[in-house]
């Protein structure tokens, strides 16, 4: 079984650069698609086989796109600072106004970058921009109507009998502890494990405690 690592929002592969991954693991570009279903594909179409599916916040939004359209390929699911429900309207209206000030001026985009970044917290800020400004304002304006367009994930977690755990920052504003264990609600096989201390960029925050599941899993 492959593993297949998604990332989130403005991130690429350099998402998991403290992490050990699995041998053979891939670990996804930065996610871009008109629609989820076009960015679900392309990351189905980079892997052959089963699949252990990790995904990190916009990476488990996808994910949960997956698990809707190819069920059998996903055996295993890790869901990191994950997001189970559709978007609030403060989402929609947040996701707007950063849509705007990018278009609104040249600098725009990296202002939005600056903001996000220094919402990651001390340990992950630097990176987090240095990866948003690889992946550029075109990507990222897809990746925002990912966002929008995500519908519930409950009723795709319900029906998932995989091994599933959700991994989540004790610290996290975004995508706090509670969403996690709504999502585990789904799936009474769920486990869900907050990591003390650590912001919404696990991997960053906490790269340890993410190899340490990802190889438990590994050698099970």
């Amino acid at each position: 079984m492959r593993t297949l690592l998604l990332p989130g929002t403005l991130c690429d592969a350099a998402l998991w650069a403290g992490v050990t991954l699995p041998p053979g693991a891939h670990a996804a570009p930065a996610l871009r698609g008109r629609t989820l279903a076009e960015a679900a594909a392309a990351c189905a179409a980079a892997c052959s086989g089963p699949l252990h599916v990790v995904g990190f916040s916009l990476g488990a939004i996808v994910a949960f796109e997956l698990l809707r359209r190819w069920p059998a390929r996903v055996q295993r699911l890790t869901l990191i600072s994950a997001n189970p429900l559709a978007p609030t309207g403060a989402q929609l209206a947040a996701w707007a106004a950063q849509e705007a000030a990018v278009h609104a001026r040249p600098d725009g985009f990296d202002s939005v970058a600056r903001q996000l970044a220094a919402a990651a917290g001390p340990h992950a800020a630097a990176a987090v921009l240095d990866m948003a400004r690889r992946v550029g304002p075109a990507a990222f304006l897809e990746q925002l109507a990912l966002l929008r367009a995500r519908p519930d994930s409950r009723p795709a977690l319900q029906a998932f009998t995989g091994p599933l755990t959700l991994l989540v920052g004790g610290a996290d504003p975004i995508t706090p502890p509670d969403l996690s264990h709504a999502a585990a609600a789904c799936a009474p096989h769920a486990a869900v494990t907050v990591v003390p201390g650590a912001g919404h960029y696990l991997p960053l925050d906490a790269p340890g405690a993410v190899t340490a599941h990802l190889r438990a899993w590994t050698y099970a």
